[in-house]
């Protein structure tokens, strides 16, 4: 038995009923696959993304899901809600950094700032190691050891396609989603914790009633 000829762009096999023709739907699926659509590595599903937006993210909000896209940076990628409702479940799931993760990511988006939109942002990973070093004193003095969990932590960055090989060894291409993914706000606050955890303040003398509290004492901490 031979498969029906398709009657319009929408309809691929004889039992299709999907309403996304083919280029829609590998850029749908690309989307949800994740971490991210690149306009350098995935030049024909970028497009196809720019060019039907509404179209995938009204099929992205049917799934809690929201489309970013920056045509600036050449980056697309699918992110949860920020809303949360009842009896919604997510279909990514989040990963949480380790303490080595977040402080490289920290310094590999300072590099990405200090490099032109236009150009290929490059790191060197034993001048990465060196640069964020001094952040990794709350993880001991040990510097075999400390490097080993750097390379650990590096190797992870790979697997979210955040860093990617060149073809010099040593040396990585930073991936330009961590513009969208570390605002200026995250970059703040991250910064101000790492600075507070390598020159922690002296507490204040709480036997003392002259001694003024601390208004930060009283905040509740985001999460």
């Amino acid at each position: 038995m031979t498969d029906v000829e398709p009657t319009n762009s929408t309809q691929l096999t004889d039992n299709d009923t999907g309403t996304l023709d083919a280029a829609q739907r590998r850029a749908l699926g690309q989307l949800l696959r994740g971490p991210y659509v690149s306009a350098t590595k995935h030049p024909e599903i970028f497009r196809t993304v720019t060019a039907h937006q509404k179209l995938l993210r009204s099929h992205l909000d049917n799934l809690f899901l929201t489309l970013i896209v920056d045509d600036a940076s050449g980056i697309a990628y699918a992110k949860s809600w920020d809303t949360e409702l009842e009896d919604s479940r997510q279909l990514f799931r989040s990963v949480p950094l380790t303490f080595i993760q977040s402080v490289t990511l920290l310094h590999l988006r300072r590099e990405l700032v200090l490099t032109s939109p236009n150009q290929r942002t490059i790191v060197d990973q034993e001048e990465t190691f060196e640069a964020i070093e001094h952040y990794l004193q709350a993880t001991g003095t040990d510097k075999a050891a400390k490097r080993k969990r750097f390379q650990a932590s590096w190797q992870k960055l790979q697997d979210y396609s955040l860093i990617t090989k060149t073809r010099t060894p040593g040396r990585y291409e930073v991936s330009p989603v961590l513009r969208l993914i570390f605002d200026a706000e995250k970059i703040a606050a991250l910064t101000q914790a790492y600075e507070d955890l390598l020159h922690p303040q002296t507490p204040p003398n709480t036997n003392n009633p002259d001694t003024p509290n601390n208004p930060a004492d009283n905040e509740t901490p985001t999460p």
